[in-house]
């Protein structure tokens, strides 16, 4: 096995070893070392967007609109740049994603008085970089159709999005879910994410009978679907009381928790059963329970 074979295999045992959140910047400063380089940006996007992630190493400084403006010689995925002023070659390349509709461009900048790997093997090198970060994102939005099929708790289909809802990985749940046949591609959500959820707090917001929940990974997005539970067909306060009940607290503590009259608990609990068709607490701990358990955890 030669360098680069080697260089390639450690992507891809990286790609299965290493938390997706981690991998991007890792795998980047690997390649920078083994190659030599002395700065580089990772910058994946939808196609025709602006968004995306953008990872940078050794201080690249590289914004997103200067990666967007870099030109590519017609029928070409690769560019040299004239960075010599600065002491650097530097080298642009671009990849376009296989099965969803993400391209990435990396910038690397070497030093003048190093000799630069042929284009042929970096080509090779950074092609097979973002297929293993496309791995290491698709085993992580995996996890929860694992655990549903080990019959543990989940918290639902997920994918991971841009604001402008394109897909950089979605599980197979997920696109079956929203009527898709899961072979095929699905590069772009089939609605728009409410402008209320692309805060750094997330949020949740129901599109048909799906519910889906929000929150912030970095530039991106993480999606959980589920299909309704019984407790969404409370009013909000219905399910605070429902929670309350669930946790074991009785009438009088959750009248004194929410300033309101025992019997007004009271008849919210009478609503409460009757909306569950449910006669027994214990009936109405266990879905709260199943609520619980589809719910990501908060950030702390």
């Amino acid at each position: 096995m030669d360098s680069t074979d080697e260089l390639i295999h450690s992507l891809y045992r990286g790609a299965v070893e290493d938390e997706w959140q981690d991998y991007r910047s890792r795998a980047l400063a690997h390649v920078c070392e083994r190659l030599g380089v002395s700065s580089a940006a990772w910058w994946s996007r939808g196609v025709g967007t602006r968004g995306g992630e953008l990872t940078q190493h050794q201080a690249a400084h590289v914004t997103v609109q200067a990666l967007n403006a870099l030109v590519f010689p017609v029928g070409q995925q690769q560019a040299t740049l004239d960075m010599s002023g600065r002491g650097y070659n530097g080298v642009a390349l671009q990849y376009t994603h296989r099965d969803v509709g993400v391209v990435s461009t990396l910038l690397l900048q070497f030093p003048t008085d190093r000799k630069q790997p042929s284009s042929e093997n970096l080509r090779r090198v950074l092609a097979h970089l973002v297929e293993a970060g496309t791995l290491a994102l698709r085993q992580f939005i995996r996890r929860d159709d694992w655990l549903q099929a080990m019959g543990r708790p989940n918290r639902g289909s997920a994918a991971m999005t841009d604001s402008e809802g394109t897909l950089f990985a979605a599980s197979e749940r997920f696109i079956e879910m929203f009527g898709h046949d899961a072979g095929a591609a699905l590069v772009k959500l089939p609605f728009e994410l409410p402008e209320a959820v692309l805060g750094d707090d997330g949020g949740e917001f129901v599109h048909g009978p799906i519910h889906l929940r929000v929150r912030r990974c970095g530039q991106l997005y993480l999606i959980y679907a589920r299909k309704p539970l019984p407790l969404d067909s409370l009013s909000p306060r219905e399910q605070e009381i429902a929670r309350a009940l669930g946790n074991g607290k009785t009438l009088k503590s959750i009248a004194r928790q929410y300033g309101i009259a025992v019997s007004t608990v009271a008849n919210h609990t009478t609503r409460i059963y009757r909306k569950l068709a449910i006669y027994r607490r214990e009936d109405l701990i266990d879905l709260v329970r199943m609520r619980a358990q589809t719910s990501p955890a908060k950030k702390s």
